[in-house]
């Protein structure tokens, strides 16, 4: 009798344990990528994926790695060390969760095949195993390049350069690169990856390719000459390095004033008179073939001591500077008052070396004139008396 209460109450015990242990029952870890071929001092990261048949917590652990080797545990931004099961948004009637095992691989590691072992414990002891292997191969020098087809570009210091680099990863992970240049003192020199405004960073898998566009702004009083670029990528197994030059030819910048800084003159109606004006060169190269043009009113006559001038050297000071006698004659019926003038002074060889001023004439009516008037009026003042003495008593 004592034996069959006994039998009955472990058949009730187990019978009332059953639905837990099967609720609890199948367990497994998996990763889409099993082996993995990584490089000394890289980090690799499995996505695992861990299934139960019912929702519930597991826990993990690593049974198995490497010495030296550190091997985390992350989800959710953290670190962990468990996960619990949900159904899954992706695939239907599972249920499951996602870790990530971080391997860091020493950068003394040699050439070897390795196993990492991550391990799954349900609460109520079913346990399953994930073995990750890690092939480690001797990294090969120029792995990582950054290269461009054009490296040496030539224009004015107005120009804005633009290069087009590839940063090329041949590594056997994925890197992260951050870019760096250098360039002359006052130069400003960017890069970043293609079609991104403020990113310095890049990511790259492994084996793949990434657009860089570097962009250089010379001062535009810089000076014709060649300048060296220096755009650097951090983040492989060692940094690399594109070598870019710049060939300044120099800027086309001239001014052109009056010597005294004033822009009005006097002229009187059919007589000339003389302004002086200065063409300056404010850019860094010679300016040639410069000519001196205006825009008169009608009828006007403009004249120039120098109207072409062969070449005016950059730099500072006199040597810099031309100057010119202009000659201004209205014509001799002009009406007194104020008239327009425009100047220009333009480099025939560079366009984008112009100026012009604008200078208003005051025209005052010709002495010689006035005096004929009044001549004309003595005239037919006495003419006048004589004819009234004469006939002017009868």
């Amino acid at each position: 009798m004592r034996v069959l209460r006994a039998g009955a109450a472990a058949l009730l015990i187990g019978l009332t344990l059953a639905p837990v242990a099967l609720a609890q029952g199948p367990l497994e870890l998996t990763t889409a990528y099993p082996a993995v071929i990584a490089d000394p001092g890289s980090t690799v990261r499995f996505p695992i994926t861990v299934i139960t048949d019912v929702a519930g917590r597991v826990d993990l652990t690593v049974t198995g790695a490497p010495d030296g080797w550190e091997v985390i545990l992350r989800g959710g931004g953290s670190t962990v060390a468990a996960v619990t099961t949900a159904p899954s948004v992706d695939i239907v009637g599972q249920i499951s969760a996602a870790v990530t095992a971080e391997v860091a691989i020493p950068a003394e590691a040699t050439a070897s095949s390795n196993q990492i072992v991550v391990q799954g414990r349900t609460s109520v002891g079913v346990t399953s195993a994930l073995t990750l292997d890690l092939t480690i191969e001797e990294q090969s020098a120029g792995a990582v390049s950054l290269t461009t087809d054009f490296p040496n570009l030539r224009g004015s210091s107005s120009t804005d350069f633009r290069y087009n680099l590839t940063l090329q990863n041949d590594t056997n992970q994925q890197l992260t690169f951050g870019l760096e240049t250098e360039g002359p003192t006052g130069w400003t020199v960017d890069a970043k990856p293609t079609g991104a405004t403020q990113a310095t960073t890049t990511t790259i898998d492994a084996g793949a390719t990434a657009p860089i566009q570097v962009t250089v702004n010379p001062p535009g009083d810089a000076t014709a000459g060649t300048y060296d670029i220096v755009v650097r990528a951090q983040g492989g197994p060692e940094p690399v390095e594109a070598n870019l030059t710049v060939e300044i030819t120099g800027s086309y910048l001239l001014s052109l004033e009056t010597s005294d800084q004033r822009l009005n003159a006097s002229a009187t109606a059919g007589a000339a008179s003389t302004m002086n004006v200065v063409i300056t060169n404010i850019g860094s190269a010679p300016l040639t073939n410069v000519k001196l043009t205006a825009t008169p009113p009608r009828g006007w006559k403009i004249t120039f001591d120098q109207e072409n001038i062969a070449q005016i050297p950059a730099g500072s000071g006199a040597s810099a500077q031309v100057a010119v006698v202009v000659t201004i004659e209205p014509p001799g019926n002009a009406v007194a008052g104020d008239y327009q003038l425009t100047i220009r002074a333009t480099s025939t060889d560079e366009a984008s070396a112009t100026d012009n001023i604008e200078v208003r004439t005051t025209v005052d009516t010709s002495p010689i004139g006035l005096l004929i008037g009044i001549g004309i009026l003595v005239v037919v003042a006495v003419g006048l008396f004589f004819v009234f003495q004469r006939y002017g008593r009868r």
